[in-house]
């Protein structure tokens, strides 16, 4: 978390957001809660980001699942 805080560190709640809607492992809610912790981001500004970032990997995860990747290529 604290590697990955770097990003976060330097965009804020927009770096949270990638960070949580990159669908690695490692890169999910539990890990953007602990680096808004650490960096001291306020929960009630990092919650939505959180949210949305989680709504962008979902997204992505069904996108790939459904092969529509596979259908613009």
């Amino acid at each position: 978390a604290h590697l990955k805080g770097r990003l976060v560190r330097k965009y804020r709640l927009a770096g949270l957001v990638i960070l949580v809607g990159i669908p690695l492992p490692g890169t999910g809610a539990w890990t953007g809660a602990l680096v808004a912790s650490v960096l001291d981001i306020r929960m009630r500004h990092a919650l939505p980001a959180i949210f949305l970032g989680l709504l962008i990997a979902a997204g992505i995860t069904t996108a790939v699942t459904l092969g529509v990747f596979n259908l613009l290529i």
